[in-house]
């Protein structure tokens, strides 16, 4: 393919991570270098995980690309990935993406495949090839999810068989001395706030230990009883 024939594309571009600490930077830089002439507006990012495609700027992607190929049937539209698994990580959804694109005239590339292969296989042989490319690329993208998301169980299945506890830890208390401050609470000798005080609990905790404790107690504002 031929310069000429290429600056006739409408470049445009996607990246995505799956979380909000992650960073975009290594697939910009890519795509940059790949698309040097791209127009920040078309190109979108997403933080969200792969395994959804109901995305953000996703959405804004396909809106845009039917925007345009409804006002300009024949024009030419080139998408920019960095990788496969970046479109997508649910192997049946990544090929029907590819497919809704491919039906618009949108030629997608992922850097990760190369280029030669794609620009030179044409044709119904050449587009079974990338069929087959994607198809085994997109079983791998959700085979690694399945894989992450099984050693995850088994990490914790084996740290809780070591003691470890997950979530927010109870707080120990003397349950002696709660007792003592929460029956002069109750008994309006003292206000719940200055009980919490002596036994020096947050609130939660505090009023979740009165419910454990006591039930079937209901506060009440009633002013407390002085001496």
């Amino acid at each position: 393919m031929t310069d000429a024939v290429e600056n006739q594309y409408i470049e445009m571009a996607y990246a995505r991570v799956s979380s909000k600490n992650q960073t975009l930077a290594r697939q910009e830089a890519s795509i940059l270098n790949a698309v040097p002439d791209l127009k920040a507006k078309y190109f979108y990012k997403d933080k969200w995980t792969g395994k959804e495609f109901d995305r953000p700027e996703y959405g804004r992607l396909k809106e845009k690309v039917e925007e345009l190929t409804e006002v300009n049937p024949d024009i030419n539209l080139r998408l920019t990935v960095h990788e496969l698994d970046r479109l997508g990580r649910d192997y049946k959804e990544i090929q029907k993406e590819v497919y809704w694109f491919r039906a618009r005239g949108v030629k997608i590339r992922f850097l990760d495949i190369p280029e030669q292969l794609i620009s030179e296989t044409l044709g119904i042989a050449g587009d079974m090839i990338i069929d087959i490319i994607v198809l085994v690329k997109a079983f791998q993208a959700e085979q690694e999810l399945e894989d992450k998301k099984k050693r995850c169980r088994e990490g914790i299945a084996e740290a809780k068989a070591k003691g470890t506890k997950f979530g927010r830890q109870a707080i120990e208390i003397d349950e002696e001395q709660f007792k003592k401050q929460a029956d002069r609470a109750i008994a309006r000798y003292i206000t719940h706030n200055e009980a919490m005080n002596i036994l020096h609990l947050k609130p939660y905790v505090y009023w979740k230990w009165i419910k454990q404790f006591y039930p079937n107690y209901q506060p009440n504002k009633k002013k407390v009883i002085k001496g």
